[in-house]
């Protein structure tokens, strides 16, 4: 079977379940359960644990947005939830809008594009797509993130969101904020924002307009 950085997995032989978290020599995995430690165990003695994402037809749905309330055109994030002295930490895709999202990430490796996570994601809901270890920091996948936002009711027309995006340590040194819809102190990174406009025109006249007067 094969298993990958992020996957929920079942110890055959004990009641344990954890993420991989690391591929080690001699077909050892690296499996972090939910105390944060990392225990190293043979490929053949797991078992990969179906469903360890929430998925929309699952029984705990998030409670839809009523008429009543305004529509919400902002708020899409990647977050990263967990504390360094417990090893693991958990990526997220947190949906604050009224929009309902299809989510596509992918890891960059040079040319190559591999796969994540592919999920639909409901308005004020959110999804975990990736695990990895705090050890690992340096070593956190580039990801490309493709966002689609779709709503049933007329809105004005939005473009897709495409991002290429990686969590540096010194992203890790910013304060975290406490998420409402996850239920947890997460650190965000908002993929909705607006990319800066900048104006050509007129940053060449101000370098003109500035540029010292030769004698």
């Amino acid at each position: 079977m094969k298993f990958k950085i992020g996957d929920l997995v079942r110890f055959v032989d004990e009641p344990i379940e954890g993420h991989i978290t690391s591929f080690q020599p001699n077909d050892i995995i690296g499996v972090t359960d939910d105390s944060g430690f990392e225990i190293p165990v043979l490929a053949s003695k797991i078992t990969l644990v179906h469903g360890n994402m929430r998925h929309i037809d699952d029984d705990d749905q998030p409670i839809r947005q009523t008429k009543d309330e305004p529509f919400a055109t902002k708020g899409i994030y990647l977050a990263v939830s967990g504390d360094q002295k417990d090893a693991l930490a958990k990526f997220y895709i947190i949906n604050h809008s009224s929009y309902d999202l299809l989510v596509s990430i992918s890891e960059i490796n040079g040319n190559k594009r591999t796969g994540l996570f592919g999920e639909h994601i409901l308005p004020k809901d959110f999804v975990q797509f990736h695990t990895s270890n705090f050890s690992n920091v340096g070593k956190w996948p580039n990801i490309k993130i493709q966002i689609i936002r779709y709503s049933r009711e007329p809105q004005q027309s939005t473009r897709p969101i495409t991002k290429e995006f990686k969590v540096k340590p010194v992203d890790l040194l910013e304060h975290k904020e406490n998420d409402e819809i996850v239920d947890a102190k997460v650190w965000r990174f908002e993929l909705d924002k607006p990319d800066e406009n900048i104006n050509m025109d007129k940053l060449k006249d101000h370098f003109i307009s500035h540029r010292p007067n030769k004698r």
